[in-house]
């Protein structure tokens, strides 16, 4: 029933009433003229013997035979008559006209009126007796006795007539046929006007129904006609309308999703500072072109560039300043290279370039050039210039190398070689396998693990002194360290913890720096001293379940609390692993241990860290405390942050405190700690805790 369209329903509940009421009409009608017609021979063959029985008296009594045959033709020749029979009072036939068909045993009936006597569907017989009549002239020849006064009259015969059939059924089958006729006419007419009003009612509907389901399918545009009146030309015009309304709706959000698409595709592959290429995205275009090389393309290169004094950018103006070096330098090199070239932002302020189609003199004069370029660039930032300058690698890639690993691998070696060998130059790389770039006389990996099995890592204490009365009570130190080698210059811990941050070896070192701090914590608490060690630790460490289960040994093998152990790390470490930071925090603080981070203030995103990470010391960034007095704003921010840290309960610490007046100014705007040369100088650990702690 569902599946009747709104025309057949209409079509449906237009005939079918009008049909059986049709029907029910002419049927009835059509029933009425057949009983007429039946009724009609009836009764005139009622009358025809009521007519014959009295005429044929005289002739029966005076026994006229010849009169009798005469009456019983003249009966036939009447219209509808088949036959005539007239019987004397015994029964037996005087006279005959017709062909006869009733039975003997009708025939010898005695009918006591003109009534019907027989009948089948081809004819239809009546009959009366002929009953003897007295009158006068009776009564003159022969009286009447008394006992016939009161009796009823004589009968001498009866009278048969039959009548053909035919012409009624002729007459009834006609009449049958005309009321059908007239039944199939009238539903002829009211079909076709029930289906001119289905189509002006039903069609503006369909119509309006193949538009929504158009609409629905994605099809906007689509309009109806609105040519009805009445309610559905309002439905028509509503549908157009409403049609307009969210097409234009469906363009406008079909022009904003594009925009969303197009503007997060670009963010898939670009860096939101500077606009360039992303890692991703470079390493993309690093397959490509070494799958094309491997093919038989063009040889290519790639360089890696580190910028040499991005960090004092950073430290003395802030991050504002350092993205704005970002952007400026970006624009710099990019106007050196050709469109074919691909320049990215691999992370921080390292840079990466793939040079299509180029190697060789051709590849080493483009490094020059922008090395050169970043040597003369001047970065100005308010009333403070800056010179950069760039330490770049250049690996060549041609078919024997086999992945963009082995690429990465030797421009990354090779930028850093440029580093470690005077910064702001060019030093090329082969491009070879993993395994034989370790093996490399002056590998920074070896070089590490030489001097932690040598014992040439030489731990150092940066004292802090406390500036207000409200802190922990005892002494408060940072562990830092610096690599002595033969023959070279002591690498400080930032250079060195670059280094093993890339061989994977910063965790051993950061290991080395909590049992340094264990110890000394054991041996202030043998000797009822007061010590809390501030441990800084490489992102490397963070979220290893081994670190805390080091510490952990550690504590219970000398049955220390955790509460003088302060692990440090910097706040940009926790903004690029803030997955894993949560869980490891929270084993960190099950063993009592504290929590602090340094370098903070920086950036715009410092605050949140407060409450993800909850630290109990905070080391403020440089660009805070660089100019004390002098800068009114840097002031205001600085007493801001002590404030909103006072508030949470958090100590913070001035680091590269070297001038004594400083400390005042730090003193009066509530920072709990000071670190520099202003409050003790850098000296050796042991030399520290037996001179400081232990005496």
């Amino acid at each position: 029933m569902n599946q009747i369209t709104l025309r057949q329903r209409l079509l449906l509940l237009t005939l079918l009433p009008s049909t059986l009421i049709a029907i029910a009409l002419v049927a009835y009608f059509t029933y009425s003229g057949i009983n007429t017609l039946e009724a009609e021979l009836r009764t005139k063959g009622l009358s025809t013997v009521r007519y014959l029985a009295p005429i044929s008296e005289y002739s029966i009594i005076s026994g006229q035979i010849e009169s009798l045959h005469s009456l019983a033709q003249a009966t036939v020749q009447d219209s509808g008559v088949k036959a005539a029979i007239i019987v004397n009072q015994k029964g037996r036939a005087m006279a005959v006209s017709g062909r006869v068909s009733l039975s003997g045993e009708i025939l010898r009936q005695t009918p006591d009126g003109p009534r019907q006597v027989a009948e089948n569907d081809r004819w239809v017989a009546f009959g009366a007796p002929v009953v003897r009549s007295l009158n006068e002239a009776d009564s003159l020849f022969e009286p009447l006795h008394p006992e016939q006064k009161g009796s009823p009259p004589e009968v001498i015969g009866h009278v048969f007539v039959e009548f053909d059939k035919t012409e009624l059924n002729a007459r009834q089958a006609d009449l049958f046929q005309r009321g059908l006729i007239i039944v199939l006419v009238g539903l002829i007419l009211l079909a076709v006007l029930a289906i001119a009003i289905a189509d002006t009612l039903a069609k503006p509907l369909h119509q309006l129904a193949l538009a929504v389901r158009q609409m629905s399918s994605g099809h906007f545009g689509t309009r109806v006609n609105a040519t009805s009146s009445g309610e559905l030309g309002i439905l028509e015009h509503g549908f157009n309308e409403m049609a307009n309304h969210i097409e234009e709706v469906h363009r406008s959000m079909q022009s904003r999703i594009e925009e969303a698409t197009a503007q997060l595709a670009f963010q898939a592959r670009h860096d939101p500072l500077t606009g360039l290429f992303n890692r991703r995205e470079f390493e993309h275009r690093l397959d490509r072109a070494l799958s094309s090389v491997q093919a038989g393309g063009d040889e290519f290169s790639v360089l890696f560039i580190d910028l040499d004094r991005f960090k004092p950018v950073n430290d003395t103006c802030g991050h504002l300043a350092g993205d704005e070096l970002l952007r400026q330098i970006s624009q710099l090199f990019q106007g050196r290279l050709r469109e074919e070239d691909s320049l990215a932002r691999l992370g921080g302020d390292e840079f990466g370039v793939l040079l299509a189609n180029c190697s060789g003199q051709r590849a080493r004069q483009v490094a020059d050039d922008i090395c050169g370029l970043a040597a003369a660039y001047r970065f100005i930032w308010q009333d403070k210039v800056f010179a950069i300058g760039a330490s770049i690698g250049l690996a060549s890639v041609n078919r024997r190398v086999r992945n963009i690993t082995e690429i990465l691998a030797a421009g990354d070696a090779a930028c850093y070689r440029a580093k470690e060998s005077g910064r702001n130059q060019v030093c090329e790389q082969e491009t070879l396998n993993t395994q034989e770039r370790r093996q490399e006389p002056g590998n920074w990996a070896s070089r590490i693990s030489i001097a932690l099995a040598d014992d040439r890592l030489i731990l150092e204490a940066l004292p802090l002194a406390a500036l207000q009365d409200d802190v922990v009570t005892g002494h408060l130190v940072e562990i830092g360290a610096r690599l002595n080698e033969p023959g070279q210059p002591p690498i400080a811990l930032s250079a060195l913890m670059d280094a093993a941050e890339r061989y994977d070896l910063a965790p051993t070192i950061d290991l080395r720096f909590i049992d340094c701090a264990i110890a000394a914590l054991a041996r202030a608490k043998q000797a009822q001293r007061t010590l809390h060690c501030l441990v800084p630790i490489s992102r490397a460490s963070l979220g290893q379940s081994k670190v805390v289960e080091h510490i952990a040994r550690g504590l219970a093998s000398h049955n220390l609390p955790g509460s003088g152990l302060c692990l440090l790390f910097s706040e940009d470490v926790s903004t690029h692993q803030s997955s894993q930071i949560p869980e490891f925090l929270r084993q960190i603080r099950i063993l009592g241990c504290q929590v602090g981070l340094s370098d903070f203030g920086g950036g715009l995103s410092s605050f949140s860290h407060l409450h993800t990470i909850s630290p109990s010391y905070i080391k403020l960034s440089t660009s805070l405390t660089r100019d004390l007095g002098g800068n009114r704003a840097s002031t205001a921010l600085l007493r801001a942050v002590q404030e909103i840290t006072a508030d949470l309960g958090i100590y913070s610490i001035a680091e590269n405190i070297d001038e004594t007046p400083a400390i005042e100014q730090l003193k009066a705007l509530g920072i709990s700690y000071a670190q520099g040369k202003a409050i003790a100088p850098c000296e050796p650990f042991e030399v520290w805790l037996e001179g400081a702690v232990m005496r």
